[in-house]
């Protein structure tokens, strides 16, 4: 794993840490469930920005984590690598200090708020992902209904002014058909 990579993704964790700190202190301080739920939501915002900061770290130039260093110099490679053990072994770390601190903050809302919580709040949170994503979807295929029916509308359209022109052109040939039969005739 490259540097930008390991430091976006220790750099992405620090900051889920920091969110699930937060839900633990409103958790022991408030009897204000909007708090504890606005708190929630960025323990996962802060999530979600985590693994966007590992897919971008590609195109950043982000510096190395502590991590890194601490294992580079107790084990004096200094290579930069991708498969390089210091960079590896603080990836997979950060990774798991990431869980550790989540499965915390789980037991903790299970142990205020009753066993089985932090489940039904996962659980609530993958059909409102579901809904969304099937609310984009039909909203997609409404959008592309709708750019269908214009196409149709433009052709129908374009057919009628065609049509109307034919019409047209076909007066004025009988107008004009009249008149030079007329011309001929008074001859």
């Amino acid at each position: 794993m490259d540097p930008i990579t390991l430091a976006a993704i220790t750099g992405g964790f620090a900051a889920v840490k920091t969110a699930v700190e937060g839900v633990r202190s409103v958790l022991s301080t408030t009897e204000d469930i909007s708090q504890i739920a606005s708190h929630i939501d960025n323990v996962f915002s802060t999530h979600r920005e985590a693994k966007k900061r590992v897919n971008a770290a590609q195109n950043n130039k982000l510096k190395g984590n502590k991590w890194a260093k601490f294992i580079k110099l107790t084990l004096k490679d200094d290579s930069d690598d991708e498969t390089a053990i210091a960079n590896v072994a603080a990836a997979k770390l950060a990774e798991k200090q990431h869980e550790e601190d989540i499965l915390k903050l789980s037991r903790e809302i299970d142990k205020r708020f009753g066993v089985g919580t932090w489940a039904e709040i996962l659980d609530e949170q993958k059909v409102l992902i579901e809904k969304k994503k099937e609310r984009i979807k039909k909203r997609k295929k409404e959008q592309q209904e709708e750019a269908e029916r214009k196409a149709l509308g433009q052709k129908a359209l374009w057919q009628k002014i065609l049509i109307e022109f034919g019409k047209i052109l076909l007066v004025i040939a009988f107008i004009l058909g009249g008149i030079v039969l007329l011309m001929y005739v008074k001859k």
